[in-house]
């Protein structure tokens, strides 16, 4: 472990901090794409004599990103696995699931710097301040969506135009 540790100090003295390269328009949010945190990383880790896999593995029926940090020279290596957390059974959710697994896991297991304000995940959970509204049974637009349904308006309608939440389509189907 003496080897990889070494090295990988010498990732952490030469590796910059990462920008946010690009824009998830729905939540009005700034992030690190895979591609570019892994482009940003290649020359330093292999300055570092450094190799980073990521395969994706199945435990105990989840699905895992294993991201596996490799000293080239000794062998040594450490792992860490992040959660594939997929919302829909679609090839596009799992790509995306995917992807967001390993970044943050890469970035998690390399101690990279992403530059930018971190929201503390609310962007992750679905919750920037448009769907915190949702959530809040006394917010204006909760009361007309809610109102819209129990007037026999359609909850697929309102899913259409807001793309809300399973949990706020649970609270607006509720009866009052």
């Amino acid at each position: 472990m003496k080897n990889l540790l070494q090295a990988f100090i010498k990732f952490q003295e030469i590796v910059t901090p990462i920008t946010k390269d690009a824009n998830n328009p729905f939540f009005k949010s700034a992030y690190a794409s895979l591609d570019h945190i892994q482009e940003h990383i290649k020359k330093p880790l292999l300055a570092s004599g450094l190799v980073v896999t990521q395969p994706t593995c199945v435990i105990d029926g989840a699905i895992f990103v294993k991201t596996i940090l490799f000293h080239a020279e000794s062998g040594e290596s450490i792992e860490s696995l992040f959660p594939v957390i997929v919302n829909k059974q679609s090839a596009q959710d799992y790509g995306s699931a995917v992807s967001y697994a390993k970044r943050y896991s890469i970035t998690g297991l390399l101690n990279l710097t992403i530059q930018g304000l971190d929201d503390d995940g609310e962007t992750a959970q679905g919750r920037n301040e448009d769907t915190r509204q949702w959530l809040n049974k006394d917010s204006e637009q909760f009361k007309k969506a809610h109102k819209y349904i129990t007037d026999g308006g359609s909850i697929s309608e309102i899913e259409k135009k807001y793309k809300v939440s399973k949990e706020v389509k649970t609270l607006l189907i509720q009866k009052p």
